[in-house]
């Protein structure tokens, strides 16, 4: 490894980290800037230093100085930092660093998170949200800093003015309610190891990452694996990192991703679609910080009598062409075949669901099941039969088998060839959404696209093109695209310039049998794409009968075809998921819209104001305006109040300020 001595910011090479003299080294955590100091560049500062008799420390940059003199101070000779620490036009020595990031950081003696973003004063005061400057730090949302947080022993927040904020054990509080890792784990209390795969997979589920493979990449070493690192072959590294897990583990949450769901809601499921065993990402697990595993807890009696009937366990996994054969409990009940992996949330089993047995290659000596993908983890009930728990009644069969499971990650949700879109080969069309794009898009929200409405050519806007995505079994989004049918000016109309068009996002019911009424109209003063500054526009879309932690912002964005003479605009969709709120201009009210199938706020792509969803239990999740600004007994959306096109506000606007006041406390613990 390569380390820089304090003094001088010189990189000096050690065989390993256990080879550096004491009192050892330290490590600096952060958040990488656009331009970053690499190992070439200091290694062609020293050769220059050395013929000027400069120091190299005095002309690095700020960030590498200030930490090599924090450094010096605390008695270190040696600093390893990723930036330059690593010489990264050798593939080798990049896999070697990647695989052993993990120890460096945690045979570090002391690990300086440098918090570019984070104030000294104030670091730690709630605004009006009940959010923090600390608790909003970029560095919370990284998927690197993960193991950055939870290898070294001795970790020192310190602030953009290189104050010190407070060690990991003094801060286990705020950066439990900033990424979910329990105290006990940062306060060494509890072995990571201890942990359950799922619940530490939940950790990075909304952390991001600059390449895909780095999703996979930065987690080796919170679970103690090793593989080589092939950039370019883009999420199939997640894959092969579970597959790493599953030779080392006997934990069976590694498969217990997704939604949970009860029994009864499994009763009404019309074809089930199949899935994988494996995940595509972490952000699957982002539910699963409460999952247990039963069997790992001591003194636990298996749930599952293991006669010779039925054959014995322990449930074990391999990993075949055919798949990956399991040797597991299967249960029968009410037409519906599970895995009953020893899996317990709020001390209630959940079970995988299993789609019906399929009929394997002649060669197979066992049968094949795949993954029920819309309801793939169920809540079993807790009743009893005639006096004899669920498990044992007589309507449910449970036997010991040997059985394939199809392990490849569901295929992505838009079709290899999706419908033919007459626009998108048109150059002179007024727009186009390009199938890459949509199909990224449907990747990021985890849904699959629904339909394509009103995308022929000749292309008028008027009905709108509607492109439906099936983001949960509750509700579609639906895009909307179209012209308005009045033209902006007379003066247009003379010209024979052609009328402005708009554009626009909301949710659509899945009950419903049709898109709602105003799917094809819209807002004059809000919706006409020419209007939005830089052609961008972001919605805050919360549906029906969501519980979120988090919030989803969808922005629209339109670029100017350079091949095109007609002033043809081509459409992105882009999401970001934030955990805070803040708006720069808190004194502008949100643009909302509440109706007993959608609510919808809207704001510009440069305010960016956060929207917090108060709690579960408001009706419709309506958003409120002048939400800074809570000094009476209770806030009132005035009718008068609306932006200019808006629509009165509904009674459900009039929330009292007593539950607003409960709600940001619990969004503040959650």
């Amino acid at each position: 490894m390569w380390l820089l001595s304090t003094d001088r910011a010189e990189l000096h090479f050690f065989i390993s980290p256990e080879s550096v003299p004491e009192p050892g080294y330290a490590a600096l955590s952060h958040v990488w800037d656009e331009e970053e100091q690499s190992f070439q560049h200091l290694q062609a500062l020293r050769a220059d230093c050395a013929l000027s008799g400069h120091n190299p420390r005095d002309l690095v940059s700020d960030k590498i100085r200030r930490c090599c003199e924090l450094a010096r101070q605390q008695g270190y000779a040696w600093l390893w930092t990723d930036t330059c620490c690593i010489d990264k036009s050798s593939s080798a020595e990049l896999s070697e660093a990647i695989n052993s990031m993990f120890r460096y950081y945690s045979l570090a003696d002391a690990c300086y998170v440098y918090l570019k973003d984070v104030p000294t004063e104030g670091a730690f005061e709630p605004d009006f949200t009940g959010s923090t400057p600390f608790r909003d730090s970029r560095w919370h949302r990284r998927g690197w800093t993960l193991q950055e947080l939870l290898a070294p022993s001795v970790v020192f927040f310190l602030s953009a003015s290189w104050e010190s904020l407070g060690s990991k054990f003094d801060l286990a509080t705020q950066l439990e309610e900033a990424t979910g890792i329990p105290q006990s784990v940062l306060r060494l209390q509890t072995k990571l190891a201890d942990i359950s795969i799922a619940q530490r997979m939940s950790w990075a589920a909304f952390r991001q990452t600059t390449r895909p493979e780095d999703e996979a990449y930065c987690l080796m070493g919170i679970f103690d694996v090793n593989m080589p690192t092939l950039y370019g072959e883009g999420r199939r590294a997640f894959q092969r990192l579970q597959e790493e897990i599953m030779k080392r583990s006997t934990d069976t949450t590694l498969f217990a991703w997704g939604r949970r769901f009860d029994f009864a809601q499994l009763q009404h499921t019309k074809g089930p679609v199949p899935s994988g065993l494996l995940a595509t990402s972490p952000f699957p697990f982002r539910g699963c910080a409460g999952l247990v595993c039963r069997e790992r807890t001591a003194g636990h009696k298996p749930a599952i009598a293991r006669s010779r009937k039925t054959g014995c366990g322990p449930i074990t996994f391999a990993i075949t062409p055919h798949g990956v054969l399991a040797h597991i409990p299967l249960v029968e009940y009410r037409g519906w075949t599970f895995a009953d992996l020893g899996w317990s949330e709020n001390g209630r089993r959940v079970m995988l669901t299993l789609v019906q047995r399929t009929r394997g290659d002649s060669d197979q000596s066992h049968p094949t099941y795949k993954i029920c993908g819309d309801h793939r983890l169920v809540r079993m009930p807790a009743v009893k039969h005639k006096g004899c728990s669920l498990l044992k009644a007589p309507s449910m069969r449970t036997a010991w088998k040997d059985i394939y499971l199809s392990h490849r990650p569901a295929a992505s949700p838009i079709p290899s060839s999706l419908p033919t879109i007459p626009i998108n080969h048109c150059v002179a069309a007024p727009f186009r959404f390009p199938e890459r794009r949509i199909a990224n898009f449907a990747r990021l929200a985890n849904g699959s696209l629904e339909s394509i409405e009103n995308a022929q050519l000749p292309w008028h806007g008027d009905p709108p093109t509607t492109f439906t995505f099936r983001i949960s079994t509750v509700n579609f989004l639906v895009i909307t695209v179209g012209r308005c049918i009045v033209p902006t000016t007379p003066q247009c109309v003379k010209d024979g310039q052609c009328a402005p068009m708009w554009a626009k996002m909301q949710w659509n019911p899945v009950g419903a049998t049709a898109l709602s009424d105003d799917v094809a109209t819209h807002d004059c003063a809000s919706d006409h794409i020419t209007d939005w500054q830089d052609l961008k526009k972001t919605f805050v879309l919360l549906p029906d009968g969501t519980s979120r932690k988090s919030y989803k912002y969808f922005t629209l964005s339109f670029t100017r075809c350079p091949l095109s003479n007609s002033g043809t605009l081509v459409l992105d969709v882009s999401i970001d998921e934030r955990f805070s709120t803040r708006c720069p201009c808190r004194s502008d009210s949100y643009s909302s819209r509440s109706s007993s199938t959608t609510t919808l706020a809207s704001v510009c792509a440069y305010c960016w104001g956060d929207v917090q969803e108060l709690s579960s239990n408001l009706p419709y999740g309506d958003i409120l305006a002048n939400q800074g600004k809570l000094e009476a007994q209770s806030v009132v959306v005035e009718p008068s109040s609306s932006l200019p096109g808006s629509p009165p506000a509904s009674p459900s606007s009039i929330i009292s300020f007593k539950r607003i006041v409960r709600a940001i406390g619990h969004c503040s613990r959650t």
